[in-house]
């Protein structure tokens, strides 16, 4: 295959084939993984801190 041939191709498929999201999509998508990584990381938080004092609640036995 020739480069020419496999840019033209690259081309086609990446202007052509691909479907882009709407941009109200993305920005609502966008806002819903940034408030699920707040809350994940909170959350994490908190059982990590729960762990954390069951762990030293069971060694000061």
């Amino acid at each position: 295959m020739k480069k020419r041939s496999i840019f033209l191709e690259l081309y086609y498929e990446f202007f052509h084939c691909i479907s882009w999201p709407k941009w109200k999509e993305l920005k609502d998508k966008t806002i819903l993984i940034f408030f699920l990584s707040i809350f994940l990381s909170i959350f994490l938080y908190v059982i990590d801190g729960i762990f954390i004092l069951i762990v030293k609640i069971l060694f000061s036995l």
